[in-house]
């Protein structure tokens, strides 16, 4: 059931991450500066929210726990409030084996539509400029003014390809940050599960050593 609630609680957080970074998607949003703010603010907004998590997940283990030894004496009580599980686990987790370490640390984007058009309309544009210029150029000065006027052919024509495929790559920027959020999504979930194994096993070693034998799971 804890497992289950937690799942829930990684979906509605994730979301809530989405649906935050909406206002970076405003129509004609500048694509290259949007790239670069939104490659280590989103990590930062997961690591964020996974710190959320985890006390929300501890918030259920710990009553969980508190109800599994509600028929114990008041010294087991006691001394499973002196144990400080909650302050165990967050001390667990700050241990570099044991800690959140997203995959990657920040957001990959995939090729640029952009770029790709660019190069394409690009090199199509120098082929054919350097053809024509082989073709009528006599001398060593009219081959250097075609070799020019090439260059600056082939510089307009990145240019207006490079531009032209923004909404390309708009939509491919929100796929990239979608990908990143569906796997972070995983990793976070799978390292809570993580840690509700360890408090589990640390609190079964209380029993255990306090002679306590538990009942049925709630």
């Amino acid at each position: 059931m804890i497992i289950e609630n937690i799942k829930t609680d990684v979906s509605e957080e994730f979301l809530s991450i989405k649906e935050s970074l909406q206002i970076y998607f405003k129509p004609g949003f500048d694509v290259s500066q949007t790239k670069q703010f939104l490659q280590t603010h989103v990590p930062k907004e997961v690591t964020y929210k996974s710190e959320i998590l985890l006390d929300t997940l501890l918030n259920y283990l710990m009553k969980d726990a508190r109800d599994k030894i509600e028929t114990a004496d008041i010294g087991l009580q006691n001394a499973f409030f002196d144990m400080d599980f909650r302050k165990r686990i967050h001390e667990w987790t700050k241990q570099l084996q044991n800690n959140l370490a997203l995959e990657p640390n920040i957001v990959k984007y995939s090729t640029d539509p952009r770029l790709k058009q660019g190069l394409i309309a690009s090199g199509i544009t120098f082929l054919a400029g350097a053809g024509i210029s082989t073709a009528v150029a006599s001398g060593l000065v009219g081959s250097i003014l075609s070799g020019i006027v090439t260059i600056i052919l082939t510089t307009m024509v990145f240019k207006i390809a490079y531009n032209k495929a923004s909404p390309k790559a708009r939509e491919a920027l929100r796929a990239d940050i979608d990908q990143y959020l569906a796997s972070s999504q995983e990793q976070v979930f799978v390292w809570l599960k993580t840690v509700a194994n360890a408090f589990d096993n640390d609190f079964h070693a209380f029993c255990t050593a306090n002679d306590f034998i538990l009942g049925r799971d709630k």
